[in-house]
């Protein structure tokens, strides 16, 4: 590197190289190909991929909206839940969806890791790995799967299902699903 920047010193190399990392990292924080950069947790609702609807949803309980939620899931979704040791609950989504509207700006924030998406025609699924934080703490971890429909041109969500991961282990779901 030094012969590239010709007299550069040591330490202005290691704060670039520092730097470039940095930027590589965050762009792949949220571990899916179709986001080149880290999600703007501001920016408004975006329904023209699967992927999009996924961290628009994402976006929405960061900015505690009901009414973003709304718009990003067919009237009659439904979200289950699979607890840690295999308890499906029934469908969630009506008091998930109200306690994303009582939420302050920033309350919740969740990280989606090595999302994948299978599509044809007009349906799609969307696997996303996630870890959240709800006021700062750690809440848990686990995994997402949605499915979405084409309607109108846009991606909406029609069934959506969480799994809890075991407690204690956010920090190796999270490493067995960072980017490489």
């Amino acid at each position: 590197m030094v012969a590239v920047f010709g007299e550069a010193k040591e330490e202005t190399v290691v704060r670039l190289a520092s730097m470039i990392a940095a930027l590589c990292l965050g762009a792949c924080a949220y571990g899916s190909a179709s986001v080149a950069e880290p999600l703007d947790m501001t920016a408004p609702i975006d329904l023209s991929t699967p992927e999009a609807a996924v961290y628009s949803m994402i976006r929405a309980m960061y900015q505690g909206d009901g009414e973003m939620v709304d718009q990003i899931f067919l009237p009659g979704a439904e979200l289950r839940r699979v607890s840690a040791d295999g308890e499906v609950r029934p469908d969630a989504f009506q008091r998930w969806r109200d306690w994303v509207a009582g939420l302050e700006v920033g309350h919740a924030h969740e990280e989606l890791f090595d999302v994948t998406t299978e599509e044809f025609g007009h349906l799609a699924t969307v696997w996303a790995p996630f870890v959240i934080s709800v006021g700062g703490e750690l809440a848990g971890c686990g995994v997402n799967t949605l499915t979405l429909t084409k309607v109108d041109g846009d991606w909406r969500v029609i069934f959506a299902m969480d799994s809890q991961a075991p407690e204690g282990t956010c920090e190796e779901l999270r490493k067995a699903h960072a980017a490489p």
